[in-house]
């Protein structure tokens, strides 16, 4: 009986593990573009600041022009992060990739218990092909703002120790 209680409680734990969705890719003419954690949180008054992999398979090189996002509220968002594939000297050769860099932060008010941002980020890269052709690819990211202020109720430690003790005595009843 105890068995089969404790796989139903590890099942529905394994449950919320899959319900996570991964950031999805954007792949536009062989350069695909995804975010490191597309979704974000913290405190008032914290900065969050995303970072991007992209691969590129496109049969050229790419330089990056630039990088835009949705509105904000209850904040600022900042792309002067944006590292313009820095990391990798500026120009992603063809077949190699750039993992971790830097692209985008948002400045939340401090003065804002709790706020919700969601939208698009939109990076704009340049094939080095004979027409320097542009291309849009997206990613969709998320920034949860709540405050954290937790403080336990006195009763808390009460009724925890009142379990405790409670479980320790149907131990002792067992046995006897």
């Amino acid at each position: 009986m105890r068995v089969r209680n404790l796989l139903g409680a590890m099942v529905f734990c394994l449950g919320f593990f899959g319900a996570g969705q991964p950031a999805k890719a954007d792949t536009v003419n062989g350069v695909t573009f995804t975010l490191v954690n597309a979704d974000l949180s913290g405190s008032p008054g914290d900065t969050l600041t995303w970072q991007y992999n992209i691969v590129n398979n496109s049969g050229f090189d790419i330089v990056a022009n630039g990088v835009d996002a949705s509105a904000w509220n209850s904040g600022l968002g900042d792309n002067s992060p944006f590292d313009f594939f820095a990391p990798a000297g500026f120009v992603i050769a063809d077949q190699t990739s750039l993992l971790g860099g830097t692209l985008y932060s948002f400045l939340s008010d401090p003065g804002v218990a709790s706020s919700f941002n969601s939208g698009l980020f939109d990076l704009f890269v340049q094939l080095s092909d004979p027409d320097g052709t542009v291309l849009d690819l997206t990613a969709q990211y998320s920034a949860t703002i709540t405050s954290s202020t937790t403080v336990p109720e006195p009763n808390t430690l009460l009724l925890l120790a009142s379990g405790l003790l409670a479980a320790a005595l149907l131990s002792l009843r067992r046995l006897v």
